[in-house]
């Protein structure tokens, strides 16, 4: 209907055969996943490690009250069972998985469980089109981000303030790996490059996501928002998603120019899809935002995506414990050494984010600053 009425250039079948993961399955992921179903995705994925709380139905739309008693039901399995209930011809699943975080540390006797659940992670992101970050943590986020620049898929991420969020797209390299950006489907292969890659969640970061959870209560770890924020940031990040798929760059096409308007772009049905979208509901305001990928980030970096090829799940074992390396080889597992208090870690160290840090200290310490006295004289 949507077609023949309003928008007869929409390919609905293209947007329905998307494959969408979506990591976290709690407020944003049930309204996320009630758009998908109604832009007609058929094949869902919830990744979820917790499990349905008294809490949750009120705001989480996918789950009820008899989800909640018992213990709670898992929520990945939760969720796919009720979009089958409410769509029969969804393919919907769950995989009960907690997603390994940096500066959450891995004792000896869980490793073979994480390297488990990097391997599940990792398949379920290449077997998917697309990838969306619902979680409630920032370092939660940072090895479903890493896994998604490794495989050039179309990752969506939404975070959420009190009153405020943000949804924003990842950059997505070329199909031969490299920075640049180019063509993401075969029939726009004369298409020319975006000039620069955009950037991923972690990309404006300085410092490499940490342990937020520590030393905080349940309740502290629970995103507080006001109830219509959810909703409205997870249907935006859908709507970004349509408007990635109906583009004929895909995940590689250029956000909007500044300042343009509604028909600046006629490359696509939607236009342009922007890069980031932040929204205030304080003031009803919606800004939509441009920022480059980081050559130094912790999570879409060369280096970073260089050191998981080679070195798999011993890389990112140094990531999660936080370890150091001896200078002269940098990735080799008998030469790790705890940090039991580092001034960086070992992603800040291995990014070159540490060596920048040192680099503004040696420059603020050569600054002589002056001070003014009362008669405006400046004195050294």
């Amino acid at each position: 209907l949507m077609r023949w009425r309003l928008a007869p250039r929409v390919d609905v079948a293209r947007m329905a055969a998307q494959r969408v993961l979506l990591v976290g399955a709690g407020t944003l992921g049930a309204y996320a996943a009630r758009a998908l179903l109604a832009w007609g995705v058929r094949h869902v994925t919830f990744v979820d490690s917790g499990r349905v709380a008294l809490s949750n139905p009120a705001r989480q739309p996918l789950y009820d009250f008899a989800d909640s008693v018992g213990g709670g039901r898992a929520k990945a399995d939760a969720a796919a069972d009720a979009m089958r209930r409410i769509f029969p011809g969804v393919d919907a699943r769950g995989a009960m998985l907690a997603v390994p975080m940096p500066a959450h540390a891995v004792g000896a006797g869980e490793e073979r469980g994480v390297r488990a659940a990097v391997a599940e992670l990792d398949a379920l992101v290449a077997a998917h089109d697309a990838v969306f970050l619902l979680t409630d943590s920032r370092e939660s986020r940072w090895l479903p981000a890493m896994l998604g620049a490794l495989h050039a898929k179309v990752v969506v991420c939404v975070a959420l303030g009190f009153d405020s969020f943000v949804a924003m797209r990842h950059g997505v390299r070329a199909a031969d790996g490299s920075a640049s950006d180019g063509p993401a489907s075969d029939e726009s292969a004369s298409a020319p490059p975006t000039p620069t890659r955009l950037g991923c969640y972690f990309c404006n970061d300085v410092v490499a996501p940490a342990d937020s959870l520590a030393d905080r209560s349940l309740d502290q770890q629970c995103t507080v928002t006001r109830p219509g924020l959810a909703p409205i940031a997870a249907g935006t990040a859908v709507e970004m998603l349509a408007a990635i798929v109906q583009h004929p760059l895909r995940g590689r096409a250029p956000p909007p120019p500044p300042a343009a308007g509604e028909a600046a772009s006629s490359a696509a049905p939607f236009g342009d899809p922007p890069h980031q979208i932040r929204g205030y509901l304080a003031g009803f305001r919606q800004h939509a935002i441009v920022g480059h990928a980081y050559d130094r980030c912790t999570a879409c970096s060369d280096v970073v995506l260089d050191a998981y090829r080679q070195h798999g799940f011993d890389f990112l074992l140094r990531a999660f414990n936080n370890t150091v390396v001896d200078e002269g080889a940098p990735h080799t597992p008998l030469a790790c050494q705890a940090l039991p208090a580092p001034d960086y870690s070992y992603l800040e160290t291995l990014t070159g984010l540490a060596a920048l840090h040192r680099q503004t200290d040696e420059i603020m310490a050569d600054i002589e600053w002056s001070e003014e006295d009362d008669d405006g004289f400046e004195q050294l």
